[in-house]
C-alpha cells in the first residue's frame, strides 16, 4: 500500500499541475497525427534528431577524456567520443541510409524479443501467459513484415511508430489531467 503522505503530495502536485498535463497531451495527439500523415517526414526528423543527440554526446565524451586524460579509461571516452560523433554526423547527413540501417535494426528487435517472448510464455505457462505469448507473437510478427519489406519500410516505419508512441503517450497525459481535475483526486490533496 503506497505511503499516504507520498500519495498526498502527488496528489497535489497533480492538481497543480493538470493545466500543464492536458496541454502536453493535447499537444502530443496533434503532434502524433501530424507524424502519422507525413511518416517519411516524421522518420527523416527523428534519424536527424538522433544524429545531432550522438554528435552531442559524441562532443561531450571526447570533453571528458581530456578532463581525465590520467584516468585509464581515456582513449575508450576518447574513442567513444569519436565513434559518437561520426555515427551522429552520419545519421544527421545521410538521413535515409540512417532511416534504413535503425529500421532493420527495429525489425530485427522485434523477431528477437517477440521469439524469446513468445517462447518464454509457451514453456513457463506463467498465469496469464497467454497474452505474453501473444504479445510476443505480435512483436515477431511486426518485426516479419517490417523485415519483408525493408528497405522500402525505412521511409515510413519510424515516423508511424514515432507518431503512435505520441499518440498514446498524449493520451495518457490527457487522462491523467482529466484525474488530476476530478473531485475524487481534489478530496486526498491538500
Amino acid at each position: 500500500m503506497p505511503n499516504v503522505d507520498t500519495a498526498t503530495a502527488v496528489a497535489g502536485e497533480l492538481k497543480k499541475s493538470w493545466g500543464w498535463l492536458l496541454a502536453w497531451g493535447i499537444l502530443l495527439v496533434v503532434v502524433g497525427f501530424i507524424s502519422l500523415s507525413y511518416e517519411f517526414l516524421a522518420s527523416a526528423v527523428t534519424v536527424d534528431v538522433i544524429g545531432l543527440f550522438l554528435i552531442a554526446l559524441g562532443v561531450i565524451e571526447f570533453i571528458q577524456a581530456f578532463r581525465h586524460q590520467k584516468w585509464s579509461g581515456f582513449f575508450l571516452f576518447l574513442i567513444g567520443g569519436i565513434l559518437s560523433i561520426v555515427a551522429g554526423f552520419l545519421l544527421w547527413r545521410s538521413p535515409l541510409a540512417g532511416m534504413a540501417v535503425l529500421t532493420i535494426f527495429m525489425a530485427s528487435y522485434f523477431l528477437v524479443l517477440g521469439s524469446f517472448r513468445a517462447i518464454g510464455a509457451f514453456a513457463t505457462r506463467y498465469p496469464g501467459w497467454g497474452w505474453g505469448a501473444f504479445s510476443g507473437l505480435t512483436g515477431f510478427v511486426l518485426g516479419a513484415m517490417i523485415w519483408a519489406e525493408w528497405p522500402a519500410s525505412s521511409l515510413w516505419v519510424i515516423g508511424l511508430f514515432v507518431g503512435i508512441s505520441m499518440l498514446f503517450q498524449g493520451w495518457n497525459y490527457i487522462m491523467l489531467a482529466m484525474v488530476a481535475k476530478s473531485p475524487r483526486l481534489a478530496a486526498a490533496a491538500p
